[in-house]
């Protein structure tokens, strides 16, 4: 499969954050000036988001082929290694979902924060777009563990987007508590959509957990 990437936000965060068990990880803090998802995201043109795409967004995929998109929300930056990786070897769009406000870097501050949203459920708008999700046939959607759930980004986007009859893959980055029931979320939040199994990787350790990802995808058959 070609690959083709989308490339969204600048730099990442510095702080590995811990709550109880939880892992508090991967967020790119530069914000953008781009209007907040909307509900018909269907209605969004690629000048409605800051995505850049590569020359090979030219080469027309084939029939037989599924074009993927990787998803992917990063507080400190381990979640976004992880999306990188499995990009690499699936070949794929990479895409970088941003909160209009950006989370604080100070550890106390942003876990207070972030434990109030997710008991909450709470949804932060977010500050860049898909122009065409409906083009993609599999989902890898990759979220930091934050109070054993999605971050709240990763919940927006799960509400924003219509995924129906899409195959939606799980993959987190945690300090201990695993995927932590993401996969049952993530159904949740879109029923109509086939949720595979999903993988955790521990806080930093995705580059050194490269032949489990690999071996993961293998089962995926992706």
């Amino acid at each position: 499969m070609k690959r083709r990437k989308f490339i969204v936000g600048a730099g990442a965060g510095l702080a590995a954050l811990m709550l109880g068990g939880c892992g508090f990880l991967p967020k790119d803090n530069a914000q953008q000036n781009v209007a907040p998802a909307e509900k018909d995201s269907n209605k969004l043109t690629a000048e409605d988001s800051n995505i850049q795409t590569s020359e090979e967004n030219n080469t027309q995929t084939s029939e037989k082929e599924k074009k993927i998109l990787i998803a992917y929300f990063s507080h400190t930056g381990h979640t976004n290694t992880f999306a990188e990786i499995i990009q690499k070897e699936v070949g794929s769009d990479l895409f970088a979902i941003e909160p209009q406000d950006a989370y604080p870097i100070d550890h106390d501050t942003v876990v207070q924060q972030a434990r109030g949203e997710v008991d909450s459920q709470y949804k932060p708008k977010l500050s860049n777009q898909i122009p065409d999700i409906r083009s993609y046939d599999i989902i890898f959607i990759g979220t930091p563990i934050w109070w054993y759930s999605v971050a709240p980004p990763v919940r927006t986007f799960l509400t924003d987007y219509d995924l129906a009859d899409k195959t939606i893959i799980p993959f987190s980055t945690h300090k201990g508590s695993g995927l932590s029931g993401i996969d049952k979320t993530m159904q949740e939040l879109q029923p109509k959509t086939k949720v595979l199994e999903g993988l955790a990787i521990w806080d930093d350790q995705a580059k050194d957990k490269q032949a489990d990802i690999v071996s993961w995808l293998q089962r995926l058959n992706v």
